[in-house]
């Protein structure tokens, strides 16, 4: 039995030593692009898969995702391991770590 389009790109990521980045997984698995990305944000909503490599901001110019000296990569994912667990800030929430610190939730 074949597995579907959406099960082999978790697949791509379950067999792979190394981040992927989008156009090699189209490629491979002769698809568009927006097609792609659109299977690739539901594993990520599944928690199975990851963004990797993200480029900071470069910190010393301000210029905010402007500055002619970072360079900007392709993007590229990878998978979620069973002993990994994705954190989601909450902003403006710090019971969380208040709690692991002192043992119990103060505000």
């Amino acid at each position: 039995m074949s597995s579907t389009i959406l099960r082999q790109v978790l697949e791509k990521f379950e067999t792979a030593d190394h981040a992927l980045s989008l156009p090699q997984i189209a490629r491979e698995l002769n698809i568009s692009l927006p097609r792609l990305e659109g299977m690739i944000q539901h594993w990520v909503r599944q928690g199975k898969i990851r963004e990797s490599g993200a480029v900071a901001d470069c910190g010393s110019c301000g210029a905010r995702g402007a500055c002619p000296f970072v360079l900007t990569l392709p993007r590229t994912f990878e998978l979620v391991r069973d002993d990994e667990s994705i954190m989601l800030p909450i902003a403006g929430c710090t019971h969380r770590s208040q709690e692991s610190d002192s043992g119990s939730a103060t505000h």
